[in-house]
């Protein structure tokens, strides 16, 4: 297995579906973004890693801070968008908070497996992906962000994150760069 692993942030039903609670139109674009990524990491024998936000009616009620109802456990928001093709070898983790490593078993196996590099794509640039790419910049782990792969509500609060992201915590690179990295075994 390669050092490198995928990791596509809460690309689920009720964000990438226009009939899901918190539906973002930008998401039909990146999933295919996405789509295509997913089959290049594969080739490259990357580790594929969903992560599935995943709450219950009593983490909502019970959260500090009020959000909106969505991604709940058995309502089949939470479900993995179908057109991601999830595969038997690929990992999926549950989250309850923005990020992917909180409360869950996510940096135990990365570490495990000897993974020390992220591609990081997916949805809400500025609340779960960077939350996962904070976390995993605290973590030491070497993290990259495809900008043709994330998004969220508007373009300018997505310009404003990537420019962070990659002046603080990571690299942002374009689809074209990941592709060549990934076919150099550099990722």
């Amino acid at each position: 297995m390669n050092k490198t692993a995928l990791i596509v942030v809460d690309m689920i039903y009720d964000f990438t579906n226009p009939e899901g609670k918190v539906y973002y139109p930008q998401n039909q674009k990146v999933i295919y973004h996405i789509i295509d990524l997913v089959r290049e990491a594969r080739q490259s024998n990357c580790q594929i890693i969903y992560i599935q936000h995943t709450v219950t009616k009593e983490m909502l009620a019970n959260n500090i801070k009020k959000t909106r109802e969505c991604c709940v456990e058995g309502t089949g928001g939470n479900n993995i968008d179908e057109r991601l093709e999830v595969q038997p070898n690929d990992w999926i983790i549950k989250k309850h908070k923005y990020s992917a490593f909180f409360e869950t078993p996510l940096n135990h196996l990365l570490k495990k497996n000897d993974i020390t590099q992220l591609i990081v794509v997916g949805t809400k640039t500025n609340n779960c992906v960077y939350a996962t790419i904070l976390d995993a910049y605290n973590h030491d782990y070497i993290t990259y962000v495809v900008k043709e792969c994330v998004g969220t509500s508007d373009i300018t609060t997505n310009e404003i994150y990537l420019r962070d992201i990659g002046k603080y915590l990571g690299e942002v690179r374009s689809m074209d760069e990941i592709k060549v990295l990934l076919r150099a075994g550099v990722l």
